[in-house]
């Protein structure tokens, strides 16, 4: 059965707090139009841990997800 739609919500609200933050902070670190690629690292680092949130929250969505999956 698929997750609540108030855990769903919260985790989509994870993530947009999360997209926020990666925003903010290459708002910061980068100048211009070229990039710094001292910060490259730990941008990838966030897209890759807000891309692994999205896709729990797609399995969440499926009719047969279980809460003990992950």
């Amino acid at each position: 059965m698929r997750a609540t739609k108030k855990e769903i919500m919260a985790d989509l609200r994870y993530c947009k707090d999360s997209l926020d933050r990666i925003i903010k902070y290459t708002d910061k670190r980068y100048e211009g139009d070229h990039c710094i690629f001292s910060h490259h690292t730990v941008i990838q680092a966030d897209i890759i841990k807000l891309r692994r949130e999205l896709n729990e929250i797609n399995k969440k969505m499926e009719w047969y997800y279980s809460e003990g999956e992950k």
